[in-house]
């Protein structure tokens, strides 16, 4: 469940035309998309009033029961990479003097009202429902002072609900915003009393030592489940994995199904075939090349008898 918050454009809100978030503050570097997927500069949003996140909650409520309906399994809650409910979450973005600004308890308060009706209103339990946070990440123009004390303390507090898993995106992979002391997985599963998920620039080695070691309990895959399909098989097999897919194919529209649902299923049998070849000596290539034009030779040679 994804609110972009500040990261949106007034184009899409033409009942607005404006865009929302914690406080009234800017990104200030990049640039948005707007309705036409044109490049287009950051706007500075409106800071949402009491009663508007109230609304706002109740988004989040009939997101999860269209979810639902729509045959989903469970539902995560998107707290990560400086949108909405990150917003709220970091000092970078909220400068609020009321009951959401100022503390750790206050910023986490958004997100705590969240789960709470989305629970309340029973469409999923709570071990069908997870959040996602990212401490560490630099995208969105975030990135905050104090993060290495709230995302312990967040998945504290996240504990008492019960949760299906907290997903924490620990990797540097969108980037390292240098405003703290890292935080690890290991330090957001000492907090949470459930399942950890961690993210971000994982391969199979790395997801192993990760799990060997304790510090997470899941591991999720996303950029190379893009290039490769059959990515468990080819974990599985050990089979070599598709080059990653360039940047552009992880959001751009306009390209259709090429990078989205084109990438290639590994082919055993083929595979084989080239290491083959690849394997032997340079004079045993045209052995095997005289073995195939002979074969071809005596079928031709059958076909003009039989004529």
């Amino acid at each position: 469940l994804w609110h972009l918050g500040r990261q949106s454009h007034s184009s899409f809100h033409p009942s607005t035309n404006d865009t929302v978030s914690a406080s009234a503050i800017k990104i200030t570097s990049g640039h948005a998309k707007n309705s036409k997927n044109e490049n287009v500069e950051h706007e500075t949003p409106r800071a949402l009033t009491i009663p508007q996140i109230a609304t706002t909650v109740q988004d989040y409520v009939k997101a999860t029961r269209l979810s639902k309906e729509a045959g989903f399994d469970g539902v995560e809650v998107h707290g990560a990479n400086g949108y909405l409910v990150d917003q709220f979450l970091q000092t970078r973005t909220n400068v609020r003097t009321d009951k959401y600004g100022g503390s750790m308890e206050n910023r986490y308060r958004f997100l705590k009202e969240i789960i709470e009706a989305i629970l309340a209103d029973g469409a999923f339990p709570a071990d069908r429902v997870g959040v996602r946070l990212s401490p560490n990440g630099n995208f969105g123009d975030m990135g905050s002072e104090d993060n290495d004390v709230l995302f312990p303390y967040v998945a504290k507090q996240l504990s008492s609900f019960g949760l299906a898993y907290l997903h924490v995106m620990d990797g540097t992979g969108f980037g390292f915003h240098n405003k703290c002391q890292l935080v690890t997985a290991m330090d957001m599963k000492q907090a949470f009393q459930g399942n950890i998920m961690t993210n971000i620039g994982l391969d199979k080695a790395s997801a192993q030592g990760m799990l060997r070691s304790g510090s997470t309990d899941l591991v999720a895959f996303g950029r190379l489940y893009i290039s490769n399909p059959d990515l468990v098989e080819r974990f599985q097999n050990n089979w070599p994995l598709n080059p990653d897919a360039p940047y552009e194919h992880w959001w751009t529209n306009s390209l259709g199904a090429t990078g989205y649902t084109d990438y290639p299923f590994y082919d055993e049998k083929k595979a084989a075939a080239s290491s083959i070849f690849a394997m032997a000596p340079p004079m045993a290539w045209y052995g095997m090349a005289g073995l195939v034009l002979s074969t071809a030779m005596i079928a031709g040679s059958r076909a003009i008898m039989a004529k």
